[in-house]
This record gives C-alpha cells, sequence and structure tokens, in this order.
C-alpha cells in the first residue's frame, strides 16, 4: 500500500502543521508487468468521499506521481482523464487497449 498524505503548514512553519487530505493506494491484483490499484480519498485521515479502481495499470513504465494522479483523478471525476498513459519500452507504437 501506498499512502500519500497532503498536510498544511500555517504560515510555513512545521508547528501546527495538519494533515488536510490522503489517499490510499492499495495493490489488489496484476502481476509482474500489470497492476491494478484501488484508491480510497479521504479529507483529513479519516472522512472517505471517493474511491476508484484502476485495472491492468503498466507497473514501473512511469513515474509514481503518474499513478497517483490517474487514481485521484479517476476518483473524483470518475474517469481516467489525463495524457496518454505510460508505456513499456517493449511496446513502443502499439495502441493501449
Amino acid at each position: 500500500m501506498l499512502l500519500v498524505t497532503v498536510e498544511l503548514f500555517p504560515f510555513g512553519r512545521e508547528d501546527g502543521r495538519k494533515s488536510i487530505g490522503q489517499t490510499r493506494v492499495i495493490n489488489v491484483a496484476g502481476d509482474a508487468a500489470y497492476g491494478s490499484y484501488l484508491f480510497e480519498v479521504f479529507e483529513g485521515a479519516e472522512t472517505p468521499i471517493a474511491t476508484s479502481l484502476l485495472t491492468d495499470y503498466p507497473r514501473f513504465a512511469g513515474s509514481v506521481w503518474d499513478l497517483v494522479a490517474r487514481g485521484v483523478i479517476a476518483a473524483l471525476s470518475g474517469k481516467e482523464e489525463l495524457p496518454p498513459r505510460p508505456v513499456h519500452p517493449w511496446r513502443k507504437g502499439e495502441e493501449w487497449k
């Protein structure tokens, strides 16, 4: 599981910092090349507001931030709409199915 936490630092100071959001990324299926991930998006650390499931995401083909952004956007908007997904080097030129 990955845990992405958004914290507020009032006036840039660490004292008084507060967690204002979290996303949990849970690996639910897949193989060495592709994974399926459940995203749970929270206000603060305890109030769930949305979920999404990304299936057949190409592991290690792009940045972890691409995975996180797609999952959060899918949870909040209901669809995955970003630039094209990264592609494994051995699949260059093939369209995503």
